[in-house]
This record gives structure tokens, C-alpha cells and sequence, in this order.
């Protein structure tokens, strides 16, 4: 798993010190709140599995430390808090296949661990709204700002288009040439996204390789226009070693009176962009709602 959040340096920094220190293989810090994607940040081999191990455990006991064996023969360590105002989340931390396994002793050193990291969560990191690297807002300004344009769509009588962006595979990218290529390429198309929206649209870093737009009054058909546009610019030809990253662009509109929130028509897009990676990545698609039936006429 490389790693995963805001690429926040100070946050970055500090786990990997606590990583090596701690001599585990990987830890990330959930957010439960976020039952999409409730990594706030992950790091070290191990993969959704073992993450998912993890935020179990800390559903399955929110009040004390709790570890387990996964299959793979992980050992697994959840630490439980709660992050400002009411958002359940934790630390889990795993060791390699093989290695000791965590004993109701390391729960008292874990849980101290934990408070400091947070501690220093609620101290501001993730909370200001923007994401460190690129200087766009993160995913969770995103969803809140999303639907406050959605909450005024209906009674102005307008349309509203959700885009997702995705880099096809930026962790392979991540492999060949290393975190310093890859985040050239994120602070490239962030930089890019800045200059082509309108000043009511909104721009995000929502994952690790993902971006969001919203664009209020705007239809599928103009975005798709935008889309097209976005996926032939000549942003990443500077990458070396023969090496290039393209686009997928999922696009899902909000027809007027649909009742959908952002939540909604970012799964819709995720679903276009994953119909696209599919047959090979690389340009945008469409997501349309389905079609309702017609009423049937009363027989006279």
C-alpha cells in the first residue's frame, strides 16, 4: 500500500518515524465517520485487507485496544478514538506475516501512541479543509461544499454536474520513479483544474489519485465538452523514461428535482470511471441516470 491521505509532510513525517521506531510493517489512522473512505492516512505494506482488519476491530470495540491475527498472518492492532466533534475513528497498527504476535501487554504503549497522534490531529491537520501538496481543498470540504450547491439547485431551477478525476496508474507510477514524480504529477493537474474552473465551481483532491469538480448550471453534455478537453492537454509529457499518465473522467449530473446528494453522484461517477478502466482507462464517460417507466394508461 503506498501511502494513502492528504500528503500531509508533518503527518508523513511523523509516521514514518513512528513506523520505524515501533518496528511495524504499517499503521494508518481512521476516520469511522467515513464510511466511504475512512482512511484519513495509511502507511506501509498490507493492502485494504489488513486496513479493513483494522477499522473491524475498532467497530467492534470502540472504548479499548483490541488486536487480532488476520488470515494472512498479520498481527493487527487497533487503538480507538474520537476525533472532533463526534467522529469515531482510531489507529490500527500490523506487523509482517511471521513476526511477533501483539500481546493485552502492548495495549497500554499502543493506546499512549495513539493519544499523541490524537492529540496532534485535533491540534489542526486535515481539519483547515486543504490538502498540503496541491493546495486544493481536501474531500471533506469537498462533500460539505458540494451540498450546500445542491441544497440551492431545486429552487433556483438548475442543474448542477459532478466530475471525478482520476490518474490511471499512479501507483505504478509510484513503483517505476517514486514519490517525487507522483507528486509533480498531482501538483501539475491541480495546478491545471485551478485555471480551467468558473469562479462558483469547486475543486478537490478527494483520494490519492482522485479529484472532484462540481459545476453549478452545468450540464453533462458542456462537461463532457470540458472532460474531452481536460484528457488532451499535454500536461505530463515531462515524466522520464518513456513513462505517461492520462485521465479518467467519470461524470455524473443532477437533474433538477432528482433529490441526489453529493454522496450519491460521486458514486455515480466512480462507477463511469470504473466502466472506463475497464476497457483500458484513459478519457471520460457519462454516468445517466436510469430510465423511469412510463405510467400505463387507464383502460376505459
Amino acid at each position: 500500500m503506498p501511502f494513502t491521505g492528504d500528503y500531509d509532510g508533518s503527518i508523513v513525517a511523523v509516521l514514518e518515524r513512528l513506523r520505524d521506531i515501533a518496528g511495524v510493517e504499517g499503521l494508518a489512522l481512521l476516520d469511522l465517520s467515513d464510511t466511504e473512505q475512512p482512511v484519513l492516512f495509511a502507511l506501509g505494506p498490507g493492502g485494504h485487507a489488513t486496513v479493513t482488519h483494522g477499522r473491524d476491530l475498532l467497530l467492534a470495540d470502540p472504548i479499548r485496544p483490541s488486536h487480532t491475527l488476520a488470515a494472512d498472518g498479520r498481527a493487527i492492532l487497533a487503538c480507538p478514538w474520537m476525533l472532533p466533534p463526534d467522529r469515531p475513528g482510531g489507529l490500527a497498527l500490523w506487523r509482517a506475516a511471521g513476526a511477533r504476535r501483539w500481546e493485552d501487554g502492548d495495549h497500554s504503549l499502543a493506546a499512549t501512541v495513539a493519544m499523541l497522534l490524537h492529540v496532534l490531529l485535533c491540534s489542526g491537520l486535515g481539519q483547515v479543509g486543504i490538502d498540503r501538496l496541491t493546495g486544493v481543498p481536501n474531500r471533506r470540504w469537498f462533500l460539505d461544499e458540494a451540498d450546500r450547491h445542491i441544497e440551492r439547485l431545486d429552487g433556483d431551477g438548475a442543474v448542477g454536474t459532478l466530475s471525478l478525476i482520476e490518474i490511471d496508474n499512479l501507483t505504478r507510477l509510484a513503483v517505476s520513479l517514486g514519490r517525487t514524480h507522483v507528486d509533480r504529477v498531482l501538483v501539475r493537474l491541480a495546478s491545471y483544474l485551478r485555471t480551467m474552473v468558473r469562479p462558483g465551481d469547486v475543486v478537490a483532491r478527494i483520494a490519492v489519485d482522485e479529484f472532484a469538480l462540481w459545476q453549478t448550471g452545468m450540464d453533462h453534455l458542456t462537461a463532457a465538452e470540458r472532460a474531452e478537453s481536460l484528457c488532451l492537454q499535454p500536461m505530463f509529457q515531462e515524466l522520464p523514461d518513456g513513462h505517461r499518465a492520462s485521465l479518467s473522467i467519470g461524470i455524473a449530473s443532477r437533474p433538477i428535482g432528482s433529490g441526489e446528494d453529493v454522496r450519491t453522484l460521486l458514486r455515480r461517477a466512480q462507477l463511469a470511471v470504473r466502466d472506463l478502466k475497464a476497457i483500458g482507462g484513459g478519457g471520460w464517460r457519462v454516468s445517466h441516470l436510469p430510465a423511469k417507466p412510463r405510467c400505463s394508461q387507464p383502460k376505459e
